[in-house]
């Protein structure tokens, strides 16, 4: 069919237009938007993965760009190894969970948030007192998260057995009550059942924490911060002025119970770890974490305990415990720190805080949350545990736990005194930092 010059004409025009819409799609770009982050986000801690991949899973389910946030666990005795490699390669996290206990190690290779993006007033109306460990005089170092608090078990059986039906709630009970009814020596004053492990380092699993806490209830002031940035050691030190001496009275009180001559005396270096002890029911009471409850109940599923504050001394007005604080750092050569923050934000949301909390049996440490509490059978005692918990700015911990061993051994063996013990920690501690 012969065309009409007009239908040519708009055949030829219509062609024309085709060409020139498929030109301008090739080539056009939508507009960036300004609210875009990259969240490809990699995460490294030193708690197992599990109920963080769940959650990073619900979020990308909700938000697809979430798909790209990872998440490794890297197990803490081989962490400080793995960062400072990764660090060395140019390969680091964008972001980093781990304890308060790290803060000072890393200190230099982790960003600060200044005041002036994070003010303190907020902070401290947002967290628990003790989530204050991460704010220091140059800003905000980790977004707080949850805290781990030292908490007392004790064995049912044993305490019923000598007609105790509630435990302890302040140390002169156990020194003039318990210990002496409790614990069990033959006529060679060997231990056969010991009311509480103390006196030793290298086989009591939480050492460092107990003679923690038991300073932070002597009120000493550990570490500080002077006006240069620079840490300050105060731990045989107080607010009551340096004559308290709070480091020597906790290590006379320590080592009282691994000294054999003391009446309180029920603890020694052949017992093997308390632990074990506590769970083959040769130890009334342990001294550990709230997230080590759950996993009693597994390793001896007939062992009676339960679980309490740790004591206090009589008439306290300020509870004290010493608690592992957690949060999440940014390091200062992150590749992301934009989609690092953005992952921060979402993931410390109220809903995915308490989740977090709950799944590793720890306590959250924003004050709404902790104000509802809980009613899980150990979660009630470690939310009511948490705000009471505390840490310190000590150094690395491996080097600390050398130190307070050696120095323990020799008060134990009889080659220093107490006193002199306290300054040599002291001392030693300043040259740590």
């Amino acid at each position: 069919m012969k065309l009409r010059p007009f239908e040519l004409g708009l055949i030829v025009l219509f062609a024309l237009l085709f060409l020139v819409a498929l030109v301008l799609l090739r080539t056009y770009e939508p507009k960036a938007d300004p609210n875009a982050v990259d969240l490809n986000v990699t995460i490294w801690g030193t708690l197992p993965a599990d109920t963080f991949e769940q959650v990073l899973n619900e979020v990308g389910d909700q938000d697809s760009a979430y798909r790209l946030v990872s998440y490794r666990y890297v197990d803490p005795n081989d962490f400080d190894e793995t960062f400072l490699n990764a660090l060395a390669d140019q390969k680091p996290p964008d972001v980093v969970l781990m304890p308060h206990e790290k803060l000072v190690e890393h200190r230099s290779r982790l960003q600060a948030i200044p005041y002036e993006s994070f003010p303190e007033r907020d902070f401290r109306s947002k967290y628990i007192d003790g989530a204050s460990i991460f704010t220091m005089r140059d800003g905000v170092y980790a977004f707080p998260l949850m805290v781990d608090p030292l908490v007392m078990y004790w064995n049912r059986d044993v305490f019923s057995d000598k007609n105790f039906l509630t435990p302890p709630k302040t140390w002169e009970e156990i020194v003039t009550v318990l210990a002496p009814t409790i614990t069990v020596r033959d006529f060679n004053r060997s231990v056969q059942l010991s009311t509480m492990a103390m006196g030793e380092y290298e086989n009591i699993k939480n050492a460092f924490p107990i003679l923690s806490m038991l300073l932070l209830q002597a009120g000493s002031n550990f570490v500080t911060e002077d006006e240069n940035n620079q840490y300050e050691i105060l731990i045989d030190d107080t607010s009551e002025g340096v004559s308290a001496r709070p480091l020597e009275k906790v290590l006379g009180f320590y080592t009282g119970f691994s000294n054999v001559n003391n009446s309180l005396y029920n603890w020694n270096r052949t017992l093997g770890l308390d632990q074990d002890r506590f769970l083959s029911e040769d130890l009334a009471i342990y001294f550990g974490y709230g997230s080590e409850g759950r996993g009693f109940e597994t390793k001896n599923p007939n062992l009676s305990f339960d679980i309490a504050e740790v004591p206090q001394g009589s008439g306290v007005t300020n509870k004290r415990t010493y608690g592992t604080f957690y949060g999440f750092f940014v390091p200062k050569t992150a590749n992301n720190k934009p989609g690092a923050l953005r992952v921060i934000q979402t993931l410390t949301q109220d809903q995915y805080v308490k989740r977090f909390a709950d799944s590793y049996n720890m306590a959250p440490l924003q004050r709404n949350l902790i104000a509802v509490g809980s009613n899980d059978v150990y979660g009630r005692i470690i939310y009511q545990s948490a705000p009471n918990s505390r840490g310190w700015l000590n150094p690395d911990l491996d080097r600390l736990s050398e130190l307070l061993q050696d120095e323990i051994d020799d008060v134990n063996s009889n080659r220093d005194s107490v006193d002199n013990t306290a300054d040599d920690i002291a001392t030693r501690l300043k040259q740590i930092y």
